[in-house]
């Protein structure tokens, strides 16, 4: 079990995972940003997918993405799978208007053997994804 001190999230709001090109599920690290936001916050999700082995990020926002912000994200290059029709963007910049109004989703198919892998990741890191709707 990872344990963690209280607010001390390492840069992530939530985990997916989905089959790749390696034999391990691969994942995809969430960030959700509902303050002031700038290109720093961009480069603060890359380094964590670095140190997490994560293939992508995604950076959800309250506020509109700045165009250093987007300029930044396009930086970290492209994913593409042999099972996905077209590539990605390694890191994606979404904001709630866009999710709730246009319906925007993230287009990749997760495998059962994913879904068990995730299952366990949640079994072993517990209460990781956490919300405040106090705001």
């Amino acid at each position: 079990m990872v344990n963690q001190k209280k607010g001390a999230d390492r840069g992530i709001d939530g985990v997916v995972y989905f089959r790749g090109d390696k034999e391990e599920p691969e994942k995809i690290i969430l960030q959700v940003k509902s303050g002031n936001i700038k290109s720093g916050d961009i480069r603060d999700l890359q380094g964590t997918m670095t140190l997490e082995g994560a293939a992508m990020g995604i950076f959800i926002t309250l506020k509109s993405p700045t165009k250093a912000m987007i300029k930044t994200a396009k930086t970290a290059g492209i994913y593409q799978s042999q099972f996905m029709s077209q590539s990605l963007d390694k890191i994606s910049i979404v904001t709630i208007q866009e999710i709730l109004e246009e319906k925007k989703r993230l287009d990749i198919k997760l495998s059962y053997e994913v879904l068990k892998s995730a299952e366990k990741q949640k079994e072993i890191q517990g209460n990781q994804l956490k919300f405040n709707l106090d705001i």
